[in-house]
């Protein structure tokens, strides 16, 4: 299989299919860091709004500039006990924000910090459970993760 590379509307070069290359994925991070916006930084390095935002969201979440895995399926992080102790958290400060949650599972041991879950991943188990879906409260990073659907 023949993969085909291009040139975007920027005038960068890019491979259909291929992580951007590390140096270049580790630039956009370092611009972030200096305070360039995400259109500077995409105008500047000639990569496109999305594949920096997608970078820069990865970078906030993981820590790594490293891309994910091409093809195959990725290791299920909301285990049952992972969704267990959700429970519990959820259950004992309903209020409780996304942040302050995978913060917490990391602290705690429960997760680590690389495999901490997604809003998204715990979802259908807390649903199950009788909590809704995202309740984000204004004016707040992360937002609440989820509400009680009583």
């Amino acid at each position: 299989m023949q993969r085909h590379g291009g040139v975007n509307q920027l005038g960068g070069v890019f491979i259909n299919g291929r992580p951007l290359p590390h140096e270049l994925r580790r630039r956009i991070v370092e611009l972030a860091q200096r305070g360039a916006r995400p259109c500077e930084i995409s105008r500047r390095l000639r990569v496109s709004h999305g594949c920096v935002s997608k970078i820069l969201t990865r970078y906030n979440e993981t820590g790594s500039v490293r891309p994910g895995l091409i093809g195959g399926s990725k290791p299920k992080v909301a285990t049952p006990g992972v969704v267990h102790r959700i429970l519990q958290l959820k259950h004992n400060n309903p209020t409780m924000f996304a942040w302050e949650i995978r913060d917490r599972l990391v602290m705690e041991g429960v997760c680590e910090h690389d495999s901490v879950p997604a809003r998204t991943s715990a979802r259908p188990s807390l649903k199950a459970s009788g909590w809704g879906g995202c309740s984000p409260r204004r004016n707040a990073p992360g937002g609440a993760l989820y509400h009680r659907s009583n």
